[in-house]
């Protein structure tokens, strides 16, 4: 990733706030998107849509990226992730990952002790995840709810925990796939993960960032 263009020096986009539910940052429209680069190029989207009933919110989550040389496709990368949610707490999670041709999947669900988690590799049976119960601070590593930075992460493709080590070097322009700028604060988590995420002023998903084999970012699209 090129860090000026998390730099610009523009005026920055007035965003609307958030629809809470329960405390929880639903976007204005119950949907968010944002176009995934790779080393500047636009690679795919990754879209996010809520919908609820009651105190009750279900979160869909798909990504669909293409790595592409010369025409010719070098990496394909697909997930479906549904969350469940009630009255403001984590519920459980069913995802399902295409990563090159390799099929995972992870469940989790909660408990009276925290989330039993498991993790399938439909490729390798030999490497899935078994059965175990995550700690009750656990949440999605699925970025659109800032909360997750105070909590344990759940990779919803390994179906392993980290813990979150977060620090925020401020606040940057961020430019989004519209050309316009967004405010937002700069979260970088370390330790297992090494990434780079932003939340606005409303405590709205605002961009991403991290390295794998080569630097991906996020710009958000504004509707």
């Amino acid at each position: 990733m090129q860090r000026r263009r998390f730099l610009a020096g523009t005026a920055a986009l007035a965003v609307a706030g958030p629809a809470l539910a329960d405390g929880l940052p639903v976007p204005p429209g119950n949907s968010m998107a944002f176009r995934v680069l790779r080393n500047g190029a636009p690679i795919g989207e990754h879209h996010l849509n809520f919908s609820g009933n009651g105190d009750a919110l279900v979160v869909d989550i798909n990504i669909a990226l293409l790595v592409t040389f010369a025409g010719i496709p070098l990496f394909r990368y697909g997930a479906a992730v549904r969350e469940h949610w009630s009255g403001g707490v984590f519920q459980g999670l069913e995802s399902q990952v295409n990563d090159n041709g390799t099929r995972l999947e992870v469940h989790a669900r909660k408990v009276a002790a925290g989330y039993d988690v498991a993790g399938v590799n439909h490729n390798n049976p030999a490497k899935s995840y078994p059965e175990y119960t995550a700690p009750p601070n656990t949440m999605p590593l699925t970025y659109w709810n800032k909360a997750m930075l105070t909590g344990t992460l759940l990779n919803i493709q390994t179906a392993h925990c980290y813990p979150a080590v977060v620090n925020s070097p401020g606040w940057n322009n961020l430019p989004t796939a519209g050309q316009e700028v967004i405010t937002a604060q700069r979260f970088d988590l370390t330790g297992k993960l090494h990434l780079s995420v932003w939340y606005d002023g409303f405590s709205q998903w605002s961009g991403l960032a991290f390295h794998i084999s080569g630097n991906e970012s996020y710009e958000k699209f504004i509707t």
